[in-house]
């Protein structure tokens, strides 16, 4: 699963995922909840 960051949707990107054996699946709009790395981000932020 990805965000969707504009570099994600490059027809190459996803054919590479595809090539790979891997499904393309995006996160919701606007749903950081949805993506760990999002949980992360404050916590680095104090450092």
């Amino acid at each position: 699963m990805m965000d969707n960051s504009t570099f994600y949707k490059k027809q190459n990107i996803q054919q590479v995922i595809i090539d790979a054996g891997h499904m393309v699946e995006y996160f919701p709009t606007y749903s950081p909840d949805l993506n760990p790395i999002e949980h992360k981000s404050p916590q680095a932020k104090c450092k």
